[in-house]
């Protein structure tokens, strides 16, 4: 008590100056109110929780589960077959088959959307079946009672004019079912009679039992579009790369596992198909070179060998050519084969080149031969092939002028001028070679010309022979290696893991969906309780009024519902009049000790309390034996009489201050008693056009120093002086002003104007009292503790 004895010690005459406040003091919560709060409200927090779980579990009942499934593969570089011996990587490299792969544009190609058109039509995933369910349907994959199946003969490739449906069937019978194009349009067909679905006619066949006939059960049947289905499943499609190595991970989502697997499954299937078939392209061009040199040289082989005999039989002669001019033969015979081999190696540069240089737009594959080309020029025309290759699965589902066709045609033609710079290069070394081996030859000849005649055209007819068969045996072995190659392709790949799916779904997630529909449960009444008090305009806790105005406190009265009357007398024990019993305490350290004292209770806005707290704040003073008034100084909105007189004296109270001002009234007419023996009220009165310059008046001035000489202590109920200026007028008569501040009514915007107000000293002795405060709450001794 020593302190509060202290603070509204009469002697002390001094204002407390209130710190500048701004926008960072405006923001700033008390945190302990706001979980008090939080804490008050916790019925909100439970039922939006029960309401977002019970959200989430018709959500999770009703949502189509998503599965996952995956696989391993590896994309091998090296297919070499083992050390020595007829393998497929020593083949493939005599012929120029070369087998470097990269890892990075293998998967694009998986992920491509031609590969998944392969798959669609392999699965025949463009035809869907759905079960149609009175809240959700349900995809029936591969079923196993009944099939569509198509009764034309058009392409399954997609074109333009090809038109994409869908239908409704219900099994009605063993023999019929009915065909439901729209509501009202039912049609019965019979099990394997043609029915329309878009641009293309089908068949319902069975494929075992017959399936339910309950007329419930309606199944719709989708024939889709194959390019925009494979478009969309190769978005689900996920492939890549284990670190730095060749393995391959592939996975895929779907709403039914079987179908997932499947798709991967057939995916690596037509990936396997389509390297073998990019392998045999190139070696099919090899082998239709070296066959069509193989028909020519035959002819030459068969005619030369027709004139060796029949020279033979001409001249009735026999030739010993290991004593005649054998060394000379076996010199040419090496020196022709190597001739040979390096124009059959010209011959197929030349090929290349006439391929290549027939037109701009014109692309083919190239015949390829690790003999004749190696280095940096295999790899460039085995790209130009793989891009040809590409560029032909592309067009399979794009015109040619697609814009993505102009990408191919660019890189073509950029990959096609490189390459004849290079083969240029290689034909000129070439010519040299055959040249110098030339060079070689022709002392040969001149060495055979000094052998006798008949014996000279003999070995000179053997030559010819022998660079015949020589050249025909290489070609005959390059055809055989070259056809072996492309007969025995198999693909760079081994399968790690089989395709698999998880046992339980991965979307919807439900433990992660249950947490969030907990956690939005906490959120909604939380954010709103945080919004509603960072965003009020009104003090909404002690701590915040305290903070905004900065002043004494003497009292603090709780939320009551009875605050139109007054609940003060001798006998109640309860926590408001216990609250007023406080502030009356309170109070007593600001009161002189000596003679009558003049209290002026205001506010900032009607409805804060003020005659409430001004009728039980003198029902309490009235009960130690003091004589008390209380003045109805609000003769703009009136309450005091209201609370104080009972109803007879309401309708007699026909004078008041009001009357008491203009002289019409007399100050013992005006001086009401009531039920209290020691307290008295002035009634407002009539509320007159002009208050604030009727308290202006003497007879104002003159009535308090009346009051002063008959009353112990006069509270005047004063106006809000945030709205008039009524009390203000009364600064130089009061001893005691106090501020009556209410939770969750007073603006915060007045705050502002009543801390001006008390630095220029328009209300001396400034006290706040706070009304409204939760009887929940631990605000000071008593609250609560009776009852």
């Amino acid at each position: 008590m020593k302190n509060i004895a202290e603070d509204f010690s009469p002697k002390m005459g001094r204002t407390v100056v209130p710190p500048q406040t701004g926008f960072t003091s405006d923001i700033q919560m008390d945190y302990s109110a706001l979980l008090d709060r939080t804490r008050r409200n916790w019925y909100w927090f439970v039922l939006a929780v029960l309401l977002c779980l019970s959200l989430a579990w018709l959500h999770l009942r009703y949502t189509t589960p998503i599965y996952l499934a995956q696989t391993s593969m590896l994309i091998e570089e090296d297919n070499g077959g083992g050390q020595g011996g007829l393998s497929k990587q020593v083949i493939t490299d005599q012929l120029g088959f070369s087998n470097t792969y990269v890892i990075d544009n293998e998967i694009y190609m998986l992920k491509s959307k031609y590969l998944m058109e392969r798959v669609v039509d392999l699965l025949g995933l463009d035809i869907s079946y759905v079960h149609r369910g009175s809240v959700r349907d349900i995809e029936i994959y591969q079923p196993e009672s009944f099939a569509l199946s198509p009764v034309d003969s058009l392409d399954m490739i997609t074109t333009p004019a090809t038109e994409y449906g869908s239908v409704e069937v219900r099994f009605d019978n063993a023999n019929t079912f009915s065909l439901i194009r729209y509501e009202g349009d039912t049609t019965s067909v019979r099990y394997g009679k043609s029915f329309p679905i878009g641009s293309r006619n089908f068949k319902l066949t069975f494929l075992g039992e017959t399936p339910s006939q309950s007329p419930e059960d309606i199944y719709q049947i989708n024939v889709m579009n194959p390019t925009s289905l494979a478009q969309g499943y190769s978005g689900g499609l996920s492939v890549y790369q284990v670190e730095r190595s060749g393995v391959v991970n592939l996975s895929f989502m779907d709403a039914i596992p079987e179908k997932a697997r499947d798709i991967l499954n057939a995916l690596i299937l037509v990936y396997e198909k389509q390297i073998v078939e990019q392998q045999s392209l190139t070696g099919g061009q090899t082998v239709k070179f070296i066959e069509e040199r193989l028909d020519f040289v035959t002819e030459e082989l068969y005619e030369v060998e027709s004139n060796v005999a029949s020279f033979k039989r001409s001249e009735n002669m026999s030739v010993d050519l290991a004593t005649q001019g054998a060394n000379y033969l076996a010199q040419l015979n090496e020196a022709d084969a190597q001739l040979s081999e390096l124009q059959v190696r010209q011959e197929l540069i030349e090929e290349i080149r006439r391929v290549l240089t027939e037109g701009d737009d014109n692309f083919e594959p190239l015949p390829l031969a690790s003999e004749v080309i190696s280095g940096m020029l295999a790899d460039l025309i085995a790209e130009y092939n793989q891009t040809i290759f590409t560029r032909d699965q592309q067009l399979e589902a794009v015109t040619p002028s697609h814009p993505s066709m102009a990408t191919f045609s660019e890189k073509l033609a950029n990959l096609k001028r490189t390459i004849l710079r290079s083969i240029n290069s290689v034909l000129r070394e070439t010519k040299e070679r055959a040249n110098k081996i030339e060079e070689r030859i022709k002392p040969l000849e001149a060495q055979i010309t000094r052998i006798p005649g008949n014996e000279q055209k003999l070995l000179q007819i053997m030559r010819q022979q022998e660079i015949k068969q020589n050249l025909f045996m290489f070609l005959l072995e390059k055809r055989e290696e070259a056809a072996l190659t492309v007969a025995a392709q198999i693909p760079n790949t081994r399968i790690i893991d089989r395709a698999s799916s998880l046992p339980f779904p991965i979307s919807p997630n439900k433990n992660m969906f249950y947490a969030f529909a907990f956690g939005l449960g906490l959120f909604i009444p939380g954010s709103f309780i945080l919004l509603s008090t960072l965003l009020s305009k009104h003090l909404s806790t002690e701590k915040e009024i305290t903070k905004s105005l900065p002043y004494p406190v003497i009292g603090r009265i709780i939320k009551t519902p009875v605050h139109h009357t007054v609940v003060v007398n001798k006998n109640t024990r309860s926590a408001v009049s216990e609250g007023f019993r406080l502030l009356r305490t309170n109070l007593g350290f600001m009161l002189p000790t000596q003679g009558s004292s003049v209290i002026m209770i205001t506010s900032s806005v009607s409805g804060e309390g003020k005659s409430f707290i001004a009728s039980n704040l003198a029902a309490s003073l009235a009960l130690t034996k003091k004589r008390v008034v209380v003045v109805g100084m609000d003769m703009r909105k009136p309450k005091l009489a209201e609370m104080v007189l009972n109803e007879k004296e309401k309708g007699t109270s026909v004078s008041g201050l009001s009357n008491y001002l203009i002289a019409k009234s007399s100050y013992e007419e005006v001086i009401k008693p009531t039920e209290n023996e020691r307290m008295f009220i002035i009634p407002s009165g009539p509320i007159p056009p002009n208050p604030a310059e009727l308290l202006m008046e003497n007879r104002m001035a003159t009535l308090l120093d009346r009051l002063r000489q008959d009353f112990d202590i006069i509270i005047l109920d004063a106006p809000p002086v945030g709205i008039v200026t009524d009390g203000l007028l009364m600064k130089d008569h009061i001893d005691i002003c106090m501020f009556v501040t209410r939770i969750m009514v007073t603006p915060k915007k007045s705050t502002a104007y009543i801390n001006e107000l008390v630095e220029a000293g328009n209300m001396p002795r400034f006290s706040l009292v706070i009304n409204g405060l939760d009887p929940k709450s631990t605000y000071g001794y008593g609250y609560g503790y009776y009852k």
